[in-house]
């Protein structure tokens, strides 16, 4: 019998349906290269494991306080009461000191609520299986299937790989949302069970890129091309960033990248700048690092989807 195959995951999520055709599970797998001064998931972007604290699930530190117990480098701490939602009582709650933490999460394996968790859950191929299994009806209604996303999910090669291999076998479409930072050898090995490629196209300018998400363009740009003259299906997403990536060369270059590699391209995705992600720093104790940053304008994006769709593009805010 084949040894069984892991990778680590932060979510699995299911009637997805904004990253690829129809009705989707989404597997998020954890761990990315980049660092986007904008990424609405900082959950995704470490390997290995983070202590992140959901204020909503927490009953409360002053029951027993097991959380502060649990702690052996007395990194957490009660704060006063405050009162509950309802206003009827109060509630302490309890205070992470994020240069105390170790990351051994103790406190969460106490924490009764599961307030205080682990972000990272280890999983086998056969149990993302499962889960994938239980809605193919919708996937064959919908015209759906699985999207394997991150974080990077070519950084846990062997896993997506075997995940997609599996995915393909069982007659599931596969799309895969990547960065394009990966070895261009992954991506010519996973192409045939790989149906529609998720592509983020961040900056057109290495120099910028780097700034911006902590990589230059080079690979990224390179691996599109390849995978294009491949064969590969593209659903492009280009997030557009105020005072970041919006400025009119940056978008005209982009344009002219995807008008590059229009047969290949199923939809451009133009997508607004947005803070629904905001609450996830709070909850593992990081700085939010564009909170001054707002929404573009929708006249905005409406001119520049207009304009990609001047060049022949099929694009589409979303």
């Amino acid at each position: 019998m084949a040894e069984e195959i892991y990778g680590n995951i932060y979510d699995i999520q299911k009637f997805s349906v904004h990253d690829g055709p129809g009705i989707r599970t989404d597997v998020f797998t954890k761990g990315c290269p980049l660092r986007c001064l904008w990424c609405h998931s900082p959950e995704s972007q470490e390997f290995g494991p983070d202590l992140a604290w959901m204020e909503l699930r927490c009953i409360g530190a002053g029951y027993g306080g097991m959380c502060v117990k649990a702690c052996d480098q007395g990194a957490i701490s009660l704060r006063e009461p405050v009162p509950t939602i309802d206003g009827t009582s109060t509630i302490i709650l309890p205070e992470v000191d994020r240069s105390k933490c170790t990351n051994c999460l103790k406190c969460a394996e106490a924490c009764p609520s599961k307030a205080l968790y682990n972000t990272l859950r280890r999983i086998s191929v056969e149990e993302c299986m499962e889960a994938i299994r239980m809605d193919k009806k919708y996937y064959e209604k919908s015209g759906g299937g699985v999207t394997i996303s991150g974080g990077e999910p070519m950084s846990q090669f062997e896993f997506t790989l075997a995940l997609a291999k599996q995915c393909k076998a069982e007659g599931i479409h596969v799309a895969l949302d990547t960065t394009g930072f990966a070895p261009w050898e992954h991506y010519k090995e996973i192409l045939p069970y790989v149906d529609l490629f998720l592509y983020d196209l961040k900056h057109m300018d290495s120099a910028r890129s780097k700034v911006l998400v902590g990589v230059p363009n080079e690979l990224i740009l390179d691996n599109a091309r390849k995978l294009a003259a491949a064969g590969a299906r593209f659903q492009f997403r280009f997030p557009i960033i105020p005072k970041l990536n919006d400025s009119e060369e940056n978008i005209k270059a982009t344009a002219a990248f995807c008008k590059e590699l229009v047969d290949a391209i199923d939809v451009v995705q133009l997508l607004p700048y947005h803070k629904m992600g905001q609450t996830k720093y709070d909850r593992l104790g990081l700085k939010y690092r564009l909170p001054n940053v707002e929404a573009p304008p929708a006249e905005f994006m409406q001119e520049q989807l207009e304009y990609f769709k001047s060049l022949g593009l099929p694009a589409q805010i979303s």
